[in-house]
């Protein structure tokens, strides 16, 4: 695997041949001091450019990066409609393992990409077109305070999609019901991450995913968390379901607390009884 120096030299290298390219741009986790660096780290790269179609018409120039053993183009694919607008991700994986997250973004999109993320380390800039930048901060990515009317709905979606998963062990459709739970799972990843957030005054980033949430949980936690992921199993998906509820009450009533929302969990008492959660 290439250093971080050689794929940064390589990245720029390519940037300073090609007039098309104005201005380089690193985020992610490579440019978050709150991240233990490994080498699984992509190296999140932005591209500002003068002309983005002249780039895309012929994309023999990414060959420079080095051999790559998978590709993907995802603006250009039919499985999933297109999004973005003046911009072209480039995801390349390559034969010793480095990867670049790779994104062609337009000059005239360039307030719009600065006003996103704070995560941003200007690696260069030809023209002098990016404003000073402070040093690169993972404010743009930490839980926001719950208010009122977005805590009601948490917990309305929690337990509505309960229905679904109940549903799904009864009619023997269990793939359609662990599709169900998951989507629970990330409400009370919501929830756990709001009840977190207030211990740190909601100046915390969890990651993509939540991903380091178990970081923060005690260990008794975060077993409880582990014993919410079933196997394909009709039992296994209820009582994942019903440790659920468990630890979802448990963080609700604490943030309601913390954060001075009204909940008061009775009002779900008949949905519980429909699932036959009998705690």
């Amino acid at each position: 695997m290439r250093t971080e120096e050689e794929m940064v030299n390589l990245i720029l290298n390519v940037a300073k041949h090609d007039d098309n390219i104005l201005a380089v741009c690193m985020n992610g986790s490579r440019v978050n001091g709150n991240v233990e660096p490994d080498k699984y780290q992509d190296f999140d790269i932005v591209y500002i450019v003068e002309n983005i179609e002249s780039m895309i018409v012929d994309l023999t120039w990414i060959n420079q990066f080095g051999n790559r053993i998978i590709t993907q183009f995802p603006e250009s694919q039919d499985l999933y409609p297109s999004e973005l607008e003046e911009r072209y991700p480039i995801l390349m994986l390559f034969d010793d393992h480095s990867r670049i997250d790779l994104t062609l973004i337009s000059k005239y999109k360039l307030s719009e990409y600065l006003a996103e993320d704070n995560l941003v380390k200007v690696l260069l800039d030809k023209n002098n077109l990016l404003p000073d930048i402070d040093s690169p901060s993972d404010s743009s990515h930490w839980i926001n305070k719950p208010y009122q009317k977005i805590f009601d709905e948490c917990i309305n979606e929690f337990y509505w999609i309960s229905t679904n998963v109940m549903k799904g062990i009864w009619r023997n459709e269990l793939i359609y019901s662990i599709d169900q739970l998951n989507i629970c799972r990330k409400m009370l990843f919501l929830m756990i991450a709001w009840d977190v957030g207030h211990k740190f005054e909601f100046q915390i980033n969890f990651g993509k995913n939540y991903k380091y949430i178990p970081d923060y949980l005690e260990t008794i936690k975060n077993e409880e968390l582990i014993f919410t992921y079933p196997h394909l199993n009709r039992n296994e998906i209820q009582e994942s379901l019903y440790r659920m509820i468990d630890m979802f009450d448990t963080s609700a009533l604490s943030v309601s607390k913390k954060c001075e929302l009204k909940y008061d969990k009775r009002n779900y008492s008949e949905v519980k009884r429909y699932i036959e959660y009998k705690k």
